[in-house]
């Protein structure tokens, strides 16, 4: 269930992906790249700011709690039927009122976002209940595999929806967001029939303010997570430049809207073909080496589309299997790596303040779009390379958990 879970989720995302269905949705109200690094920032690639403000009070609510998966439950079903909701809205007011259009968007995002982040802890933490260390790498990596071929596909349609001229603006947005809910919903059918296992939790819930107190000590005692935090913050910056590659090809070297759907294929195949080799470095040599890997990988996407002034349009195929590449591994180097330091009764503990503290990633997106919108493409890809170089040297100093006592009970 799992597995069919990741397989509809990561192939309905593709309907509404952040760096390349949402910007070109908003190009057709507005030229404003501040707008657009806006939408990135509450629904990125690499993590949305909605997702950030409940973490640690839905962790301290679930920590004594032996069930997590009621709660899921209800997150996941408003995060179906927000797709739901902007395509009806995208169909009855994007003629009329554009603006109204855009409120509604914006409103979809953050509250697709925040249930994100009510559902991410428990989410991860019966991940974490269910699987052992040396099997999530191959869990993640197969969700993300098989996910992965069919947004390949569903790029395929996005491809034919858009290039058709038969299927006018809005109607072929409406078709993808109803698209979105579709797989959505029935990936969240499958995540709803998992079997949660028990597990020794506290017997109380702490006052809130215990709680944070809890989770301040985390962040003083463990250099190696406070490390780790600032590797995530400091690679996470090439969400900086993620929304904005296809519109530097629109743009720049003006690419025909067809081809939007080609690269997010290409992106997904990227994702499916790094899968091999995020999973088995992640079960076999540790999450460490992923989060390196993915880290470099991160690094050379803003040279690749420099190069692609060139208008070589193998280069284009190149960047966007290379973000595929970025963002698969960085997911599963992530998320693995936090679960195998993780405590089992702490680790709502330590997914909260991860999530709380790499609250900044969300932002770059913003960042991005005003530095795309007052100087240019080219200084916002120097920018996004350079920090990502400074969490790739930081990233040697990790220590691999496999390798570390680590208090499990």
């Amino acid at each position: 269930m799992g597995i069919i879970h990741g397989i509809f989720f990561i192939g309905g995302g593709a309907f509404y992906n952040p760096g390349t269905i949402l910007p070109i949705f908003l190009n057709y109200f507005t030229n404003s790249k501040t707008l657009i690094g806006l939408s990135s920032t509450l629904i990125g690639q690499l993590g949305g700011i909605g997702s950030v403000f409940p973490q640690l009070l839905v962790a301290n609510r679930v920590e004594n709690k032996i069930y997590k998966k009621p709660l899921l439950k209800f997150a996941i079903t408003i995060r179906a039927l927000s797709w739901g909701f902007l395509a009806l809205t995208t169909y009855i007011f994007s003629n009329v009122h554009p603006n109204l259009t855009i409120f509604f968007l914006f409103f979809t995002l953050i509250l697709f976002t925040f249930m994100g982040g009510i559902a991410e802890v428990p989410f991860y933490d019966i991940w974490g209940k269910v699987l052992p260390s040396n099997l999530r790498g191959r869990f993640f990596g197969h969700r993300q595999l098989w996910g992965g071929i069919l947004a390949i596909g569903s790029g395929f349609i996005v491809k034919f929806i858009l290039e058709d001229n038969a299927i006018a603006f809005p109607i072929n947005f409406v078709l993808l967001f109803s698209l979105a809910f579709i797989f959505l919903s029935i990936s969240y059918i499958a995540l709803g029939s998992v079997k949660e296992p028990i597990e020794k939790v506290y017997k109380n819930q702490l006052p809130f303010k215990d709680f944070l107190r809890k989770a301040s000590h985390v962040i003083k005692e463990n250099s190696n997570y406070r490390r780790f935090i600032m590797v995530e913050i400091l690679s996470g910056a090439g969400a900086m430049a993620l929304p904005f590659y296809i519109l530097y090809l629109k743009d720049i070297l003006e690419i025909k809207l067809g081809m939007v759907g080609i690269l997010l294929s290409a992106q997904m195949l990227g994702g499916v073909l790094s899968n091999i080799l995020w999973a088995h470095l992640s079960d076999f040599a540790g999450n460490k080496k992923v989060i390196q890997g993915s880290t470099l990988v991160g690094m050379i996407l803003p040279f690749i589309a420099f190069i692609a002034r060139l208008q070589y349009k193998p280069l284009y195929i190149l960047l966007f299997m290379a973000i595929g590449f970025f963002i698969a591994g960085r997911e599963i180097g992530k998320i693995n790596y936090l679960l195998d330091i993780a405590p089992s009764r702490d680790r709502p503990t330590y997914l909260s303040v991860t999530g709380t503290l790499i609250f900044p990633v969300s932002l770059f997106p913003l960042i991005g779009g005003l530095i795309a919108q007052y100087m240019s493409y080219e200084i916002l890809f120097l920018v996004t390379a350079i920090f990502i170089l400074l969490g790739f040297i930081l990233s040697f100093g990790l220590k691999e958990p496999r390798g570390m006592k680590i208090d499990k009970s």
